[in-house]
């Protein structure tokens, strides 16, 4: 989530750190996010030119964004580099096992797991240099886009509409409050529950708490509490 336009530069930097702070609730301080961006990029910068790099993603649309972000960082590098993408790698190792499941996010998996998928997929092929050219012309196109959300669909990081989650929220504290006795106030951090329970791919809670305030903004939504966080405050339908 965020623009990640002109990403590489200062003021694409700036750009994306005045729309985190203006917008997103990630119990963070500012320059503690700032730093710790920073210090990733001179971590990245400083990578030793013998060692393998391996970098691990998921079928959604942040970390696909990022991988294409990482490779562009290391373009000018020599490493070897190798993808590991965990959506792919453990639906192949649930199918040998005759097991259904499909993960979204690499923070589904646990070390063990993450370790099983190293071992067996660690001798893979590194990254030949026009796949790597492709996934930095992709990158290229990315940070040409002021947009703040981006989705993986049909196999390609889809730029949508900052409101596009806007509906199912609406929908979503429809039905709560038909579940009530009477229309009133429910937590936000249970609307967010339900609006992610029925999502085929999770921005996160953190953009979806801009949203709601959005809306509260807006006028569709009436608030009680202090949203400073989507545990202070409740939301309902204005009156």
């Amino acid at each position: 989530m965020g623009p990640v336009w002109k990403l590489v530069s200062k003021i694409g930097q700036a750009h994306r750190n005045e729309w985190l702070n203006e917008n997103i609730n990630s119990g963070h301080d500012e320059y503690e996010r700032e730093n710790n961006f920073t210090n990733t990029l001179l971590e990245i910068e400083d990578l030793p030119a013998n060692a393998p790099i391996y970098i691990w993603y998921a079928n959604n649309g942040g970390e696909q964004t990022g991988v294409r972000y990482i490779l562009h960082l290391l373009k000018e590098k020599a490493n070897q580099i190798f993808l590991m993408n965990t959506t792919e790698l453990y639906q192949q190792w649930l199918a040998s096992n005759e097991e259904i499941r499909t993960i979204v996010h690499t923070g589904e998996l646990d070390l063990e797991q993450l370790t099983f998928l190293f071992e067996q997929n660690k001798a893979a092929s590194p990254l030949s240099l026009e796949e790597r050219s492709h996934f930095q012309r992709e990158w290229e196109v990315l940070a040409q886009s002021k947009d703040v959300l981006r989705l993986w669909e049909n196999g390609a990081v889809t730029a949508v509409p900052d409101h596009f989650f806007d509906p199912l929220i609406l929908k979503t504290i429809e039905k709560l409050h038909k579940e009530q006795e009477n229309k009133d106030f429910i937590r936000t951090g249970r609307v967010i529950g339900e609006v992610i329970h029925q999502m085929d791919e999770s921005v996160g809670d953190a953009y979806l708490e801009y949203r709601i305030r959005h809306l509260v903004y807006s006028g569709v939504l009436e608030l009680k509490g202090i949203p400073k966080s989507m545990r202070h405050y409740s939301v309902k339908f204005r009156d």
